[in-house]
C-alpha cells in the first residue's frame, strides 16, 4: 500500500539522524526564559544579524514566540558564557558545557586550514576535546558524538557499520578505508564537512527527537533541556563553525538570505521553530514541539539539498577547466554533505531508491568525479523529497 505524502513526511521527521534516547546530562532544571538567569539572545559567534522569532512564510506555518528575539550584532564575539544566549535563542536550561563543543570544530578548522595539515593534532582534538570541559574534568568530544556510544545512529542502520559516522571521519583522519590513497585536501573535506555537518546535524536532531519522546512521557523539564541542547549543537558558542554556518554559506550561494543579507532563510526558519518548540514545551504542549521539530528538519533538507547540487556543479566546472584534482576535492566535499541526507532518504522506502542511486553515482569515492549523475539529474532526483516536505523553488533558490 502506498503511503500518503503526509505519512512520508512524518516518516522523514522521525527517521532523521538518531533514534531518540536520553542523554543523562545535568542541567535539566528549567529557568525562566528572558530572566537574568536565562539569556537575552544578544550574542552570537556567527555574526548573524537575523533572529526572527517566526519562520518565514515559505516554512509552512512556523509558530511565533513570546521570547526575546533581539538580533545579535554583526561584530558579536564568541563568549564562554551562555547568559546572553546564542544567535537569538534563549536557553531555558543549563547547557553551558554543550554549547562549547562547537569551539572544538573551530580549533580543528584552524588546523585543517594550514598549508601542511597536522592530522595528529586534528585527531587529538577530535578524540580528546579541547573546550567543553565537564565538571569532573573530562571533556565532551566530537569523536564521542560521532561514535555515539549507547545511542543508535540512523547511519549505523543504513551503512551497516556501528559508529559509522566515526568510521567515516576516522578514515579521513588516518587516510584509510574509502580515503586510502587520497590527497590531504580530499581527506580534509571528509574530516571537516563530515564532522561539522554529518555528526553535528545528527546530534542536534537527536536532541529534538529525545525532547519529543520525553514530552510524550510527560517529562517536560527534561524535554526542554534536550531541546536546548539541539540549538547548542546546531549553533552553540560560534555558529560559524557548526551546521548554522554551513546553512548561511549555502543561502549565500543560492540567493536565499534573509533581509540582513547574512542569515539563510533556512536558519531563520530553524531559529523560529526552535523558539516556538521551546515555548511549547514550557507550556506542556507536546504537539506544538512536534510541529516545530518538523519545521527544523524541513529546513535542514533545504540546506543540504543546496549543498549537494552546488558541489556537483563545482565538479563539472573543475572538469571543464581540466582540473581533476580539484574535482576530486569537491566530490569528497559533496559526498560529506550528501551523507547528511542519505540515510534519511533511504528510510523513506524503495520508491526513493532512484534518488539514492543518482546521488551515490555522483559522490561515492569509488567513482571518478564526473562519471556519475549531472547537476540536473541530482536536482530532478530530489523533487519527490521536496514535494512531500512542501519545499518549493523559492525555498531552494538559484545557484548564483
Amino acid at each position: 500500500m502506498k503511503r500518503s505524502p503526509m505519512l512520508k513526511s512524518l516518516g522523514l521527521v522521525f527517521a532523521f539522524a538518531l533514534v531518540a534516547a536520553s542523554c543523562g546530562d545535568d542541567g535539566a532544571s528549567v529557568r525562566e526564559v528572558g530572566s537574568d538567569s536565562s539569556s537575552s539572545g544578544s550574542s552570537s559567534g556567527s555574526g548573524s544579524g537575523s533572529a526572527s522569532s517566526s519562520a518565514p512564510a515559505s516554512a509552512s506555518g512556523s509558530s511565533s514566540s513570546s521570547a526575546s528575539s533581539s538580533a545579535p550584532s554583526s561584530d558579536a564575539e564568541v563568549t564562554d558564557d551562555a547568559s546572553s544566549g546564542d544567535g537569538g535563542y534563549d536557553y531555558a536550561s543549563n547547557v553551558d558545557n554543550h554549547r562549547l563543543l562547537v569551539l572544538d570544530m573551530c580549533d580543528m578548522n584552524d588546523l585543517l586550514g594550514a598549508e601542511t595539515i597536522d592530522f595528529e593534532a586534528v585527531a587529538d582534538i577530535y578524540n580528546n576535546g579541547s573546550n567543553a570541559e565537564k565538571s569532573d574534568g573530562s571533556f565532551r568530544t566530537l569523536g564521542g558524538f560521532a561514535s555515539a556510544e549507547g545511542k543508535k545512529h540512523a547511519h549505523d542502520t543504513y551503512y551497516g557499520t556501528p559508529g559509522s559516522l566515526n568510521v567515516f571521519i576516522t578514515s579521513a583522519l588516518e587516510g584509510t578505508g574509502m580515503f586510502a590513497g587520497e590527497s590531504d585536501a580530499v581527506r580534509k573535506q571528509g574530516i571537516q564537512k563530515g564532522m561539522q555537518n554529518q555528526a553535528l546535524v545528527a546530534y542536534a536532531v537527536h536532541e529534538l527527537n529525545s525532547a519529543l519522546v520525553k514530552a510524550e512521557d510527560g517529562d517536560f523539564e527534561g524535554a526542554v533541556h534536550n531541546w536546548d541542547e539541539g540549538w547548542a549543537f546546531y549553533h552553540g558558542a560560534n555558529g560559524a563553525c557548526g551546521p548554522y554556518g554551513t546553512a548561511n554559506k549555502r543561502g549565500g550561494n543560492y540567493g536565499t538570505l534573509g533581509a540582513d543579507g547574512e542569515t539563510a532563510t533556512a536558519n531563520e526558519a530553524i531559529l523560529g521553530a526552535m523558539i516556538a518548540g521551546r515555548d511549547a514545551l514550557l507550556r506542556g504542549n507536546a504537539g506544538g514541539a512536534k510541529s516545530a521539530a518538523a519545521l527544523v528538519k524541513r529546513a535542514v533538507v533545504i540546506t543540504y539539498s543546496q549543498a549537494v547540487m552546488r558541489y556537483a556543479s563545482k565538479v563539472a566546472s573543475d572538469l571543464e577547466a581540466g582540473d581533476t584534482a580539484k574535482a576530486r576535492i569537491h566530490q569528497a566535499e559533496g559526498y560529506a554533505f550528501w551523507r547528511v541526507l542519505e540515510p534519511e532518504i533511504g528510510a523513506l522506502g524503495e520508491e526513493f531508491q532512484p534518488t539514492l542511486d543518482t546521488l551515490n553515482s555522483a559522490y561515492q569515492l569509488n567513482n571518478d568525479p564526473g562519471t556519475g549523475a549531472s547537476v540536473n539529474d541530482i536536482q530532478n532526483s530530489l523533487y519527490p523529497l521536496w514535494a512531500i516536505l512542501q519545499i518549493g523553488s523559492d525555498d531552494i533558490g538559484t545557484l548564483q
